[in-house]
């Protein structure tokens, strides 16, 4: 904050009150902004001092010891100190060499103060100046808000902000939506395409991290080449409550954008935050409206569909063509709830970034789309020709849950989302099946270790039939009575039959491949499959035996073993 609400040191020995003073070293930093005045009394003054402080002294307690200033200056320099006035002829006549040449080496200015002028007169001077500068910069800051306060209350867009702070910065600038992966830019016409080009690729950058808590950073400098010049691009944050909303992003073309300008700037960016908070509350009511919509629509209750579909023209909603459902997900919330000491935070960037995925997803589909955000997941309810062929709306669907998956790379968020696709049907009234079916999908994918994402319908398998809800019971019932035995003696004794077992049936039945799989010697594995036929009395010579213990190895992927008591 000092740099913005300082004085250069440069104006303060400008003013009438330093008449006669003349810097004697440390020329080149007399850019050091002034914020307050101090006097040194004591050698050990280090400890006293603050950033941006102008220290005067008549270096009475250096007196015997001027080369002691070696020892300071660097600190001082360290500190942030502007600069040191020294009244000379009083207790030392002149500085040594080497104090001199360290001053110039750091940028450190120091300053000669004739025997005539009173350290009051300076202090008064300098805080006098301080003050004033730092009021009107408030009041700067003061109107630069009123009118961001304007612009808002009568209902004004991002773009008239944008144009607004373009005018104060006489340079180019862009604001961009970090949520809803949009911006506006405020530039002349030759320009305006280059800084576009900048913008996008900034805005769809794949992000390198996902952030359990952002932090702000202050403002970011980076270089971009405009119109064959390099030009510095500055990005303040638009950032509040751990979110960035963000960034208002300055091209400072001719150097010509003060630091107090983007000091007033970075002040006000909690205003421009509440504009996003303001779009992010209208797009989370249009969502519960049609959130609800959707739910009814894929209810099994003829009652609530039928109440769907009298709202469906409200939604642009198109009854007459065929729909399927695409599921997504969010996976591993109870991982970063448990690392992230603001809960409440960790879910709000996750769902922040599965929204900004869904809304350029929106932009990126050709075809008819709706879709509903709620806690945990999002609802894809996708349109087709009810005359197309259903092989052809299934490998539409596909690539549709592949492009998703590439949005969500850029987000770092692909491994914390899984995609469930259902069938294509019509009429609404089987659209409820498609839903079921994304939902068995998506659970297969959460039982297995499978780094695939996203997963059809169709190709669960056999698993197509054991994710029906109403035969789970049955399941866990027939699954107990197959390898019920094998599991207790597992849990009693840790011995990993049933691993052991899953894996003999991975690997074809060859127990060579086994051993190779599971690390583990060929002779154990033998012992552990002779105990496995021992303990659940099986016979895998027996074709039906064999099949009953393969069909109960995969209703493993379906229930949870540690819920099912021994």
């Amino acid at each position: 904050m000092q740099n913005k609400m300082g004085v250069r040191l440069s104006e303060i020995i400008s003013l009438e009150a330093f008449e006669g003073c003349e810097v004697i070293s440390g020329s080149n930093g007399l850019s050091r902004p002034v914020t307050k005045v101090n006097v040194m009394e004591v050698p050990d003054i280090v400890q006293w001092l603050q950033p941006g402080e102008l220290l005067l002294t008549t270096a009475y307690s250096i007196k015997d010891n001027v080369f002691k200033l070696n020892e300071l200056i660097p600190k001082m320099h360290e500190i942030g100190v502007a600069g040191l006035g020294i009244k000379m002829k009083r207790y030392i006549e002149e500085l040594p060499a080497s104090v001199i040449t360290l001053s110039d080496q750091l940028g450190f200015p120091i300053i000669k103060i004739p025997m005539d002028i009173s350290f009051g007169d300076l202090i008064t001077s300098v805080l006098t100046t301080v003050v004033s500068n730092q009021t009107n910069l408030l009041i700067q800051i003061d109107a630069f808000n009123n009118q961001l306060k304007d612009i808002m209350l009568r209902g004004g867009d991002l773009r008239e902000i944008c144009d607004m702070i373009g005018e104060v910065v006489s340079a180019p600038v862009a604001i961009t939506e970090e949520l809803f992966k949009d911006f506006v830019i405020s530039s002349n016409q030759e320009l305006e395409g280059e800084i576009e080009e900048i913008v996008n690729k900034m805005l769809f950058k794949r992000t390198d991290k996902f952030r359990r808590i952002y932090k702000d950073q202050g403002i970011e400098t980076a270089v971009d080449v405009i119109d064959g010049h390099p030009v510095k691009r500055l990005m303040i944050p638009i950032f509040s409550e751990e979110v960035l909303y963000g960034q208002v992003i300055i091209w400072n073309i001719d150097e010509k954008v003060e630091e107090k300008t983007l000091f007033m700037i970075q002040a006000a960016v909690s205003l421009i935050a509440l504009h996003s908070t303001k779009k992010l509350s209208i797009y989370e009511n249009e969502n519960k409206h049609k959130i609800e919509f959707i739910e009814e629509l894929l209810s099994p209750q003829e009652s609530q569909q039928q109440r769907a579909i009298e709202k469906s023209n409200y939604f642009d909603f198109d009854r007459n063509k065929a729909h399927g459902v695409v599921l997504v997900k969010t996976v591993d919330a109870p991982y970063d709830v448990r690392m992230t000491p603001n809960n409440t935070q960790i879910m709000k960037q996750l769902n922040s970034k599965l929204v900004s995925v869904v809304e350029r997803m929106q932009r990126h589909y050709k075809g008819a789309l709706l879709y509903g955000n709620k806690s945990d997941r999002v609802i894809f309810l996708l349109s087709f020709d009810p005359y197309a062929s259903p092989e052809e709306s299934k490998n539409d669907m596909i690539s549709f849950s592949k492009e998703l998956t590439n949005f969500a790379k850029f987000e770092n968020i692909d491994k914390k989302i899984h995609i469930g696709i259902g069938r294509v049907y019509s009429p609404l009234g089987m659209l409820h099946k498609s839903y079921k079916e994304s939902e068995r999908a998506i659970h297969k994918l959460e039982l297995s270790n499978s780094d695939q994402n996203a997963l059809h319908f169709d190709d669960l398998g056999i698993y197509r039939i054991l994710s029906n809800e109403s035969i789970q019971p049955e399941l866990v019932q027939f699954f107990m009575e197959v390898l019920g035995p094998i599991v207790n003696y597992d849990r009693d004794k840790d011995a990993e039959l049933l691993n052991t077992l899953k894996m003999y049936y991975s690997c074809g039945c060859n127990l060579k491949k086994v051993s190779e799989e599971m690390y583990t010697h060929y002779n154990t594995v033998i012992y552990r499959m002779q105990r496995i036929k021992e303990i659940g009395n099986i016979d895998f010579s027996n074709p039906d035996v064999s099949l009953n213990v393969h069909i109960a190895i995969k209703i493993m992927d379906v229930i949870k073993l540690d819920l099912i008591k021994k």
